[in-house]
């Protein structure tokens, strides 16, 4: 239960955070830097007495999450928040150590994958959103040249 209401709070800045400070940092900058961080940490992890495989692994993986975030910051927004939505799957394959043996702690994966489930929801529904369109209003007498 302390995971999922941590993971909550955590969001939760995130997302107050990213609106907070729109004008001073773009969302697809938080999002892609959200992305890189949340990658890495298993990495950090992976350090602690676990094997080289399982070192090596956790490096590979976090390099493919963060070229996702690299490549969507300069070409797709929309994949920096696939991106973090699949780095819930990766949480979960290191829950209970079902399919990925690194030693990391116990709470951490269903924390990182409720975190990375709201996050990725989150940064889908920004980067979908319509963009603005400047409206022009056809007064009489008006050509097209005079927009």
């Amino acid at each position: 239960m302390i995971q999922l209401l941590s993971a909550i709070a955590i969001t939760l800045f995130v997302i107050v955070f990213t609106r907070l400070l729109s004008k001073q940092v773009t969302a697809r900058l938080v999002a892609a830097t959200s992305l890189c961080s949340i990658a890495f940490i298993y990495v950090g992890f992976s350090l602690k007495g676990n094997p080289v495989s399982s070192i090596l692994l956790e490096i590979l993986v976090a390099i493919v999450f963060y070229l996702i975030a690299v490549i969507g910051y300069s070409k797709n927004n929309l994949l920096i928040a696939y991106g973090i939505s699949l780095h819930g799957i990766w949480d979960i394959l290191h829950h209970k150590a079902a399919f990925v043996t690194t030693d990391v702690p116990a709470y951490y994966p269903l924390f990182c994958f409720i975190v990375d489930v709201l996050l990725g929801v989150y940064f889908f529904l920004v980067f979908r959103r319509p963009k603005k369109t400047k409206v022009v209003i056809n007064k009489p007498g008006m050509s097209v040249f005079d927009i």
